[in-house]
């Protein structure tokens, strides 16, 4: 566990040495955008980009070097009319049609790959507001739970001291050690959690930010399925199966080819001396079709069968993911205001509680089981907080922006 954290930050540090520390939310967000994630893809598209403006180009011609009918026992040009030096090309001519199919199918490929990018990217700036929001609340609940470990010793000393006058509280000496023993492993738990946090956070960006989250905006979706990253991807994949359509159908055109031959004959003695020259023409005639192009051809129907199905399954499932993801959302809002309202209630408890002990109307105990309480809500309201924001830039990052 301890190896492969290291490794981690190992790595992280290898990738962004030498970059200035980002000191901005903005700029954390620009040097995502260099994430290798994002960088891998877009080379892939710019890779499949070239590819399509290589399948319109024709195959390299062939140059022919050669003799024809050269005697074997005397090898000679100017003894048989037929023996000749022979110099031509061959250029074989792809039909037009197919190598655009060809094109138009890398193309498309290349589009996805731009989508996908993008949705990358989404998905990166998500994970890292995600974390800096899990950081934020993490050390909130850290100090929370610090304060009460100090609320429930100064208790303790107070029942000591109660105990000392010879009030009858030792029940209450048990009940502390049990309360404080879950804070104690909550704190533990959270620190161990702050490790990991901040692991994470220095994969995606080479350090720990010491930047606050912006708000986060509430995008009103709509139930648009063409704007979710996912089911335009599957959109693009649906268009990049027509396209292997169009290029299975494209095979049954013909393709056509040019020969050139020049032969030159040296003067002999029963020969002047001359040169001549063979040009052809080939179209090829798919003949074998039923064994090769109409095999093909269902092939490529099925594919694009299997990716409309695949589109049609896509867009059912994120509409129901999406669904859940924006009620769980507002549902986290809604225990935001409660929180907030019954944080506010209790801090009122608190200063009541205080001037009552400090009237010598209560006791200390009061005071601080009340400190005790109020810190339980605020580290139950920053957890709300976290997961609001969390789940905010998670649905955010499913969605295609409007430009």
């Amino acid at each position: 566990m301890i190896l492969s954290r290291s490794l981690l930050v190992f790595t992280a540090i290898l990738f962004f040495a030498g970059q200035v520390q980002a000191t901005t939310f903005d700029e954390y967000m620009q040097r995502l955008k260099e994430h290798p994630q994002v960088s891998s893809i877009l080379a892939k598209s710019d890779s499949l980009k070239e590819l399509s403006a290589s399948e319109m180009g024709l195959p390299d011609p062939k140059l022919i070097l050669g003799v024809d009918n050269l005697p074997v026992n005397n090898p000679r040009f100017d003894q048989f009319l037929p023996s000749s030096k022979v110099f031509g090309f061959n250029q074989q001519i792809p039909g037009y049609g197919l190598r655009k199919a060809k094109s138009n199918a890398k193309a498309s490929m290349s589009a996805r790959q731009k989508l996908m990018a993008g949705y990358t990217l989404k998905r990166l700036e998500a994970i890292f507001i995600g974390q800096l929001a899990v950081y934020e609340k993490v050390n909130k609940q850290i100090d929370y739970a610090g304060q009460q470990l100090k609320h429930y010793k100064a208790l303790e000393d107070y029942f000591k001291g109660q105990l000392e006058s010879g009030g009858s509280v030792y029940w209450r000496f048990s009940e502390i050690d049990v309360e404080r023993s879950i804070v104690e492993q909550k704190l533990n738990d959270l620190r161990a959690e702050k490790d990991g946090v901040e692991a994470k956070l220095i994969s995606l960006v080479g350090e720990v930010p010491d930047v606050k989250v912006p708000s986060i905006p509430l995008i009103n979706w709509e139930n648009n399925p063409i704007s979710v990253y996912a089911v335009s991807i599957a959109e693009e994949d649906l268009k990049i199966a027509e396209k292997g359509v169009e290029i299975a159908d494209s095979a049954f055109w013909p393709n056509y080819g040019v020969n050139a031959l020049y032969k030159k004959r040296e003067q002999g003695a029963s020969f002047a001396g001359d040169d001549w020259f063979s040009v052809q023409a080939t179209v090829s005639v798919p003949i074998w079709a039923s064994w090769n192009q109409k095999p093909k051809l269902r092939a490529a129907k099925a594919k694009k069968h299997s990716a409309v199905m695949s589109y049609d399954d896509t867009r059912r499932i994120w509409v129901s993911q999406l669904t859940k993801l924006s009620s769980d959302r507002d549902a986290t809002l809604a225990n935001i205001r409660v929180f907030t309202e019954r944080d506010k209630a209790i801090g009122e408890m608190v200063k009541a509680a205080m001037r009552n002990y400090e009237a010598g109307n209560s006791s200390l105990e009061s005071v601080l089981d009340a400190q005790i309480n109020q810190l339980t809500i605020k580290s139950q309201l920053a957890r709300q907080r976290s997961r609001h924001m969390k789940l905010s830039a998670e649905f955010n990052s499913h969605i295609i922006e409007e430009k």
